[in-house]
């Protein structure tokens, strides 16, 4: 993970610079990768991973929280401010920090040359820095200037259509790809809180379970279901049990119970 980018789409091709981090850092658990940079707004200049129990419990973190540190961009705000490789970031100017996605929006919506209060987790103790944000890079293309792009702001008057991206998870151990609920998709499938599922891989063992693309997954054992990880970690710590596990889903509006095994999908 060399490059750092302002444009969130581009935060995708980070999965496919894995290979050119520490060997520490190429580990199952290393599923989200993302930086802190968003379009027109502040960077610290990071590349950072959410942190899962399995990850907590190697790194001696006690509990899962926070965001590692992956890389650190030379003279970088970051850089400057003394943040490491290995260090684990909690929170951002008094915000605790649950996820790299979330660090990235509150860096982004940061307004430049700001100084913020970072707290962070290093060889079993915490700390607090300051760093001072700076703009987000540029991208440039090849053989393309500025002045070639079109005006976006121009775009909504003359009836052009923008694409957006859409975060979807996929979670091989389970045979699932889904994606969050924002709250007009909640309020359609009838639910406050829960996981759309995209698709079901045959033979899974969310396929043989019965789940369907278009349930919306709320509970996974004994445990809420607000996002993508809650399933992926609920899955990843299950994953050699070979006891059943509840599975609750909203289908067509109604609450159906499924019951789910793993550990006979294992090698």
């Amino acid at each position: 993970m060399r490059f750092y980018f302002a444009i969130p789409i581009l935060n995708a091709a980070m999965f496919c610079l894995a290979p050119q981090l520490p060997a520490q850092f190429n580990s199952p658990g290393a599923f989200s990768f993302s930086m802190d940079s968003g379009m027109g707004g502040s960077r610290l200049g990071v590349g950072l991973r959410d942190i899962d129990a399995d990850r907590a419990n190697v790194i001696k973190l006690g509990e899962a929280r926070g965001v590692e540190v992956l890389s650190v961009e030379d003279e970088s705000p970051a850089d400057q401010a003394g943040i490491k490789t290995g260090d684990v970031l909690l929170s951002y100017n008094g915000e605790n920090i649950v996820g790299a996605q979330q660090l990235g929006r509150l860096v982004s919506e940061t307004p430049r040359g700001r100084k913020v209060k970072i707290q962070y987790w290093r060889d079993g103790k915490t700390a607090i820095l300051t760093a001072t944000t700076a703009a987000a890079h540029a991208m440039a293309l090849p053989g393309i200037s500025p002045g070639d792009f079109p005006d976006i702001s121009e775009f909504p008057r003359l009836g052009v259509s923008i694409p957006t991206t859409t975060m979807v998870w996929k979670t091989p151990l389970f045979g699932i790809e889904c994606e969050s609920l924002d709250s007009q998709l909640a309020e359609f499938f009838g639910v406050k809180r829960g996981v759309l599922i995209r698709s079901v891989t045959k033979d899974s063992p969310a396929g043989e379970a019965g789940l369907r693309a278009g349930d919306v997954v709320t509970q996974i054992g004994d445990h809420p279901v607000t996002g993508p990880k809650d399933i992926a970690s609920y899955v990843r710590a299950e994953r050699r049990s070979s006891k059943p596990f509840s599975l609750e889903v909203t289908r067509e509006h109604k609450l159906v119970t499924l019951k789910v095994t793993l550990a006979k999908n294992q090698e």
